[in-house]
Order: structure tokens, then C-alpha cells, then sequence
């Protein structure tokens, strides 16, 4: 998938605007010296948009594309192409191919002659769409024709590629819409460049993964230095886990309802056995009476080969090292590590980062303690940014608010977290779908998705999840 950067012109300066609305800009600078901050490789495509041109019908900004086009880029550029002499007017300034918007939906015949004057591969067709309806001069009105139809048209025309924009993303840094680029899979051939929301490295994996999308448009997170174009995979073939949670009282799992209404589940050995049979890559076992019972980890650990995660009653070191020499692979601290953060400084270099992972339950965006009986007034995505710099290896991020619902993971608290920390993020708290676990990964950016009542009930099995996963272009194991 190409990457793509983007600069938005008004008034001879790059502007961001929020949402297309011209009433909120946001100015960066100069074209050409907020290029240069942007470490964008020599040949690499520039999307160049004149938004004054968008609204006026006619280019505006040819000077400053005249001067981006003699650098080693290729230069795309849109905004005001309403004839073929302002499709010229662009060419001549040097730009490479040529983004239509308003023309792609209403103006066939004119969409056509650009295609047959100028060829197929230097037209690519902007399908700008808020709330399932194409927008068009400068996003500011609808179009009468559908977004089934814009399509039908450029397909019949050979056009490779499309620009497809969510305004309700545009530079909102939340995340792009993904649905929207799954619903044109089903619609159209046409290859999609995903514009609006890009905000962290994993919605570019994400975006990868779709297999309709080819290039994927990014300005405001390279702008405002979320992102840089060096540090970004374009592709990831790194199988995400799939992880059944035993929350285990007095030697038996349970499971409740954001940590209340408590209600037996089984044996922990039993049900362990079982989820490795049915392709789990890890277990996770917290005791949430915060007394970890050593007995019942070793049982579990001796009888399955997965890695095995504990978490619950982990107040020390010693503790610590009494739950790995009882057959964990790696240990969860939550209360502890909230009253001494330094425990886990202590355990990382004692044990290895790879051994430490914060449990963090989240009620209401606070940090909680107790198996999620006391809300703290720390801010948890800020808790989760500092456990990675004292030395925790992965978080493992649980909603309370969520937990035992069935109501879909929290998205916009994994985001938060993930677009914080490079360490790994699991998604727990709040399964009830498989499209819920797709989301956590595609939408959420976590790398492994946790659940429990769902499986305990065997409303879903774990190979259920990896196989829905896999269809959607995420890889498992």
C-alpha cells in the first residue's frame, strides 16, 4: 500500500481544516518548507489539494504546485478542474495526475473526455461521502447522483484508482472509516486511496489489510508529528492472539458483570485444556479476590503448553517470582503498581520486560484498583504511557464499564492507549460479536483481543474468532 502525504493549500499557506469546514483552519506554513520537515522520500507521490479551487471552480494555487512539481515527487494534484483547460492548467504546472472531485459526480460526460484526452491512469476520481451521501464543490453540497452510481461511472471508464474521503473523519485524528472502505469492497473493482482519520501507524496496517485499499492519503497526523513516513510499515503479516480470560475465586472461574454479579464458570484446569484445544495462543488467569492461588496455577500450567499470564494479589517481587517458579510465563500487576509505580521498574530488571504486564481496568477514563472496586484520579491512558516507560512489556487494558456486557470493546479507550505506547495493547472487557473483535484490532489498534463470558458460555469459540479474523485480512496463528 502507498503512503501518500498531503498538503492542503488556502491563501498560499498549508492549512489543515476539521471536518472540510473552512471556518476552522489550521496554518502550518509555507508549501515548500513544511515539505521539507516532512521526510518524504524522493519519488513518492504528493497529494496537493487547492481548496480555494474546490469552491471558486477554476485553479488558484498554480505557482506553488509549479515549484512542488520540480522536486523528485509525483505530484497529484485537485481542486477547481471543471473543463479540460483547467485539467491543462494543471498538467503544464507540472502535476503528474489529476484529482477530480465534483466532475467524478456530476459531470459524466466531462469525466470521460478527461479520461480520453489525458488517459485513465492520470485521473483519479475524489468520492468525498458524509453520512452515506456524496459531497461535492469544496464538500459544501450534495450530489444528486449516489455513491453506487459515481462508481458504476469511473468503473466503465478503466479508472484504476479512487480517492475516497469520509468527511466526517477529515482531520478529526479518530480513525478512518473503515466500514466504509469494507462496504466498497462488495460495490466496486476500482482501488481505493483511503484519505480521512489516519492518526496512528496501526490504521495504516489496519488499512493494508483490507485488500481493496492500494494507498492510503495522510496530512494532519504527518503535519501535527504522530506520524512519520520512515517509521511506518506498510504492511504486517504478525499474527494477532486470541486470548480466553479465567477469572478464577477460591479455585473455580466465575465471570460477572463489570466485576459484580459474580457467577461460577467452571474449572480452571478443565477450561484451560479446552481453550488450548480449540486454538487459543495464550491464557490469561486473574484470582479477583487478589490472592493468587499458587496450587492452581501450577495444575493449569502443567497441563497446557500455551503461555500462560497471571494477574491478581501480585503486591511484591517476591510475589512476582512466586507466580513465574508456580508456571507463569508472565505476570499482571495493576493494584500494586498504582500505589508504587517503581515495583515495576523492580520487576522488569529483575525479571525481563518481556515478564511484565500492566493490567490497567479503566472506569470512565480513571484508573481503578481492587479488581475494580476503587476508582483512582489517575487518568488511564496517562498511566498506561508511564508503566511503559518505568518497563512494562505489554498492557492489558480492560473497560469495567464494558466488562460482562456484550457491548463491543471501548474503541475510543484503546485508541487513546495505543496511539500513546509502542509496547503491545490487549483488548478486554466488553466481546460480544466476532465483528467486535475485528474492530478492537482494526479500529482500536490493539494487538491481541481478550475475552471471557463469550467463551465460558460457548456463545463463540476461540476458532470461531481466528477464523472470522483471518477472513477479514487480519492474521493469526
Amino acid at each position: 500500500m502507498q503512503l501518500i502525504p498531503s498538503l492542503d493549500l488556502l491563501n498560499g499557506r498549508v492549512v489543515r481544516l476539521t471536518h472540510g469546514d473552512f471556518a476552522t483552519p489550521k496554518f502550518y506554513g509555507e508549501p515548500e518548507a513544511v515539505l521539507d520537515t516532512l521526510d518524504v522520500p524522493h519519488g513518492a507521490r504528493l497529494h496537493v489539494v487547492d481548496l480555494a479551487a474546490s469552491r471558486e471552480g477554476h485553479p488558484i494555487e498554480t505557482e506553488i504546485v509549479r515549484r512542488l512539481a520540480r522536486r523528485d515527487l509525483v505530484v497529484q494534484v485537485g481542486g477547481g478542474i471543471r473543463s479540460l483547460d483547467d485539467a491543462r492548467r494543471w498538467l503544464d504546472c507540472g502535476a503528474e495526475r489529476l484529482v477530480v472531485g465534483t466532475v467524478a459526480a456530476n459531470a459524466p460526460s466531462l469525466l470521460a473526455s478527461l479520461v480520453d484526452t489525458f488517459g485513465a491512469d492520470r485521473i483519479v476520481p475524489a468520492v468525498d461521502v458524509r453520512d452515506g451521501v456524496v459531497r461535492v464543490d469544496g464538500w459544501e453540497r450534495a450530489s444528486s447522483t449516489s455513491i453506487e452510481d459515481v462508481f458504476a461511472r469511473i468503473e466503465s471508464l478503466n479508472i484504476a484508482e479512487a480517492l475516497v474521503t469520509d468527511i466526517s473523519k477529515d482531520g478529526a485524528l479518530r480513525g478512518p472509516s473503515f466500514a466504509l472502505y469494507r462496504s466498497l469492497r462488495a460495490m466496486t473493482r476500482v482501488k481505493l486511496i483511503a484519505s480521512g482519520g489516519v492518526s496512528t501507524k496501526s490504521d495504516i496496517v489496519s488499512l493494508s489489510r483490507l485488500g481493496n485499499v492500494s494507498g492510503c492519503v495522510i496530512g494532519k497526523a504527518l503535519l501535527e508529528g504522530r506520524i512519520r513516513l520512515s517509521d511506518v510499515p506498510t504492511s504486517n503479516t504478525i499474527p494477532e492472539r486470541v486470548i480466553p480470560c479465567l477469572d478464577v475465586r477460591g479455585g473455580r472461574v466465575v465471570k460477572g458483570v463489570s466485576f459484580t454479579n459474580i457467577r461460577d464458570a467452571g474449572d480452571p484446569v478443565e477450561c484451560a485444556m479446552r481453550y488450548e484445544a480449540e486454538g487459543a495462543d495464550e491464557l490469561v488467569i486473574l484470582d479477583i479476590d487478589g490472592g493468587t492461588d499458587r496450587e492452581t496455577i501450577r495444575h493449569v500450567a502443567n497441563a497446557i503448553f500455551i503461555p500462560l499470564t497471571v494477574g491478581g494479589g501480585i503486591r511484591t517481587r517476591d510475589d512476582f517470582r512466586a507466580m513465574l517458579r508456580a508456571g507463569a510465563d508472565r505476570v499482571a500487576i495493576n493494584t500494586a503498581a498504582l500505589l508504587r509505580p517503581e515495583l515495576i521498574r523492580e520487576c522488569s530488571e529483575e525479571f525481563g520486560v518481556q515478564a511484565v504486564v500492566l493490567s490497567c481496568d479503566a472506569k470512565s477514563g480513571f484508573a481503578t484498583i481492587r479488581a475494580g472496586k476503587e476508582v483512582t484520579n489517575v487518568d488511564a491512558v496517562e498511566w498506561c504511557k508511564r508503566a511503559e516507560e518505568l518497563g512494562a512489556g505489554e498492557i492489558l487494558l480492560t473497560s469495567v464499564d464494558r466488562d460482562g456486557t456484550n457491548s463491543g470493546f471501548d474503541i475510543e479507550l484503546l485508541r487513546a492507549v495505543t496511539s500513546v505506547v509502542k509496547i503491545g495493547v490487549i483488548a478486554s472487557g466488553g466481546a460480544g460479536k466476532l465483528d467486535d473483535f475485528r474492530d478492537a484490532i482494526e479500529a482500536g489498534g490493539a494487538r491481541a483481543v481478550l475475552a471471557a463470558s463469550l467463551f465460558h458460555d460457548r456463545v463463540l469459540s476461540v476458532r470461531d474468532v481466528k477464523r472470522h479474523l483471518e477472513a477479514e485480512g487480519i492474521p493469526v496463528r
